[in-house]
């Protein structure tokens, strides 16, 4: 069904360029005109019109509306892509919870279910679960030809090989190791399948739909139950050789002699993260220290990172001290990173992002114009996510997108 979209009428490589340039645009700005066409190609205006005369006729794109540019002539036309040409679906899991979402071709949401009582772990069971919530989710759709949903990507936290389709930590089970984790999903799921990294999605999420789409050059820094950096440079995901890039969290760090969840010791995760606020929270109430949660750490209950961060709303003094002094922690260490890469924006994303400035955002900011060169940090904007809790399913549903028509 994709190809067909290259594929419809004559044009070789003139026709591609091109088609691939419409895409480009309706992606990113969800509508085109002749000229931006023109000057994205190189190819005269005619030769673009006749091009997208074809597709107008196969009923490939849609006309949106007629704009006046200028005072005098005729009005421009604002070519589209019919909205449910395509779908796209996109799951992330997560510590606590599970998402799954799909889009349109166009990038809207269409609908976003959450199953909160998800715990993320790395068993068979689990696997099974989310492929059997997958294709519940799917059954559920009403008015969606399953035809039209082209693929689905799935978030996975850790070391992810999208090129590949390959996980080296979560569900990377011994009796299938030789097969990609894609194959086995493409399989189960009945529809092609990409895997990403979470913080990968989230930051092109972010740049495709959020605030950010202006900055072709940034850092998104994903701090949840744990800790990652999202790279756009020139406006693409920068991955690294093997598409690991971005594991800022186990950057060894600290002398503090704690065990990460990697295997090493010191990683900037047991320092920065949510589940270093956890470990300190509960050593402190079980060292005598009190909070709206003690109740919760002396029963021995699950503690949440929405229990966390709801404490912080409720003025809770501990959390607030703890949350605060990850935000500065966290705040030297982008220092570091923009004396780096130079960004043009940072954002910050996961479950901290959505705590009150004051308690969080205001001490990186601060942290930052301590440690970063001043030249480089000035007019950096640091900011949190527009897109929210929705950063990372609406990410994955983009980044599926993205990979069927090889912008990824």
């Amino acid at each position: 069904m994709v190809n067909d979209f290259y594929l419809s009428g004559k044009g070789g490589t003139v026709g591609a360029a091109i088609r691939d340039s419409i895409l480009g645009r309706v992606m990113k700005h969800g509508s085109f005109i002749i000229s931006d066409i023109s000057e994205d190609t190189g190819y005269s205006q005619t030769t673009v019109s006749k091009y997208v005369a074809e597709l107008l006729k196969d009923g490939r794109i849609t006309e949106i509306e007629r704009i006046s540019l200028h005072t005098k002539g005729r009005r421009t036309v604002r070519y589209g892509i019919a909205p449910d040409t395509y779908y796209f679906a996109g799951v992330d899991m997560r510590s606590f919870e599970l998402s799954i979402g799909i889009i349109d071709f166009t990038g809207k949401p269409v609908r976003i279910w959450r199953d909160r009582s998800f715990r993320l772990r790395n068993t068979h069971d689990i696997l099974d679960r989310v492929c059997e919530q997958i294709c519940g989710f799917i059954d559920t759709l009403e008015g969606i030809d399953r035809k039209r949903i082209v693929a689905i990507n799935i978030n996975i936290p850790g070391r992810i090989n999208s090129n590949t389709g390959t996980s080296a930590t979560t569900f990377n089970f011994e009796e299938t190791s030789d097969v990609p984790l894609t194959d086995i999903l493409s399989e189960r799921l009945g529809m092609r399948v990409f895997i990403e990294n979470d913080t990968k999605a989230m930051a092109y999420g972010e740049y495709m739909s959020g605030a950010s789409r202006k900055y072709s050059n940034m850092l998104y820094v994903n701090i949840g139950w744990g800790l990652g950096l999202g790279i756009i440079i020139d406006g693409r995901l920068y991955y690294g050789k093997d598409g690991y890039s971005g594991e800022i969290g186990h950057v060894h760090s600290y002398d503090n002699n704690i065990l990460c969840h990697c295997g090493k010791k010191g990683c900037v995760e047991t320092e920065i993260s949510m589940r270093a606020i956890h470990r300190k929270l509960v050593e402190r109430i079980r060292h005598g220290e009190t909070s709206i949660l003690s109740a919760k750490v002396r029963d021995g209950e699950e503690i949440t990172p929405e229990d966390i961060t709801g404490a912080v709303e409720k003025e809770d003094a501990l959390c607030i001290e703890l949350v605060s002094q990850t935000g500065s922690m966290l705040g030297e260490f982008i220092a570091g990173l923009i004396n780096i890469f130079n960004p043009e924006a940072i954002v910050i994303g996961g479950n901290l992002a959505s705590v009150e400035a004051c308690y969080f955002l205001q001490p990186i900011k601060t942290a930052i114009r301590k440690y970063a060169l001043r030249l480089m940090c000035q007019n950096v904007p640091v900011t949190t996510s527009s897109t929210g809790s929705e950063a990372a399913v609406l990410g994955a549903c983009l980044i599926a997108r993205g990979k069927c028509f090889g912008k990824l």
